[in-house]
This record gives structure tokens, sequence and C-alpha cells, in this order.
């Protein structure tokens, strides 16, 4: 499974958002999920995905689900820090839990879409 990440401010969110519950409204079919991610900001998406994190994505992709622990031997990182990146990583929606609450990152592929234009 593969993932789009890209930027969206929150007037364009919320414009596509009364777009959509109009349309509902009006009796439409709800429109199909979109599944990305989005960012308020390309300034905002560097800040998130950095190098170090970018890192521990491709690790703990290739040896699946993990501890925070298990993570930071590989990375041969601080577990404290691994743990601050863990957390960012997962409230972006990058990484998820599995049942037993080891983390994992579920994409073959996270394709960023930088917008040009204002």
């Amino acid at each position: 499974m593969d993932r789009t990440v890209g930027i969206k401010g929150k007037q364009q969110f919320f414009s596509e958002l009364e777009r959509d519950w109009a349309a509902i409204d009006r009796g439409e079919n709800a429109p199909e999920p979109i599944h990305r991610i989005y960012f308020e900001s390309a300034e905002v998406l560097s800040r998130v995905l950095t190098r170090q994190r970018h890192n521990l994505l491709k690790t703990l992709h290739a040896n699946g689900p993990l501890t925070v622990r298990a993570l930071s031997a590989l990375l041969d990182r601080d577990y404290k820090n691994v743990h601050a990146d863990v957390k960012i990583l997962e409230e972006a929606g990058l990484i998820v839990r599995d049942s037993k609450h080891h983390i994992l990152a579920p994409y073959e592929k996270l394709t960023i879409e930088l917008p040009l234009t204002a």
C-alpha cells in the first residue's frame, strides 16, 4: 500500500469539506475517501519528515512491527529520541500500532506532492 503526502491549507480543507457536505445535503452520494496525509505547509512537512525520521520509517518498514526499544537498538539511537520521533510520526499518520502496540510503517512508498502555486 502506498500513501500520498501533500500540502493543504486549513482554508482549502474546510472549503472542500463544505462542498462535500452540501453535496450530501442535496442527496448526492458521499465522495469516495481520499487516502492522503496533508500538512498545512511545506515547512510543517519538512519539520515532521526529517532525515532521521525518514531513516526510522525505512528501518521500521524493512523490519516489520517493532517496539520502540527494538527500533532504537536497530537505529543505534537513544530510546528517548526515537520515542519522540515515533510519537510525531504516529500523530502525523505515517506509522501505526498493531494489536500488540508494536509500531509499523505500513506503506511501501510515500509520494510527496509539493504545489508550486499558492
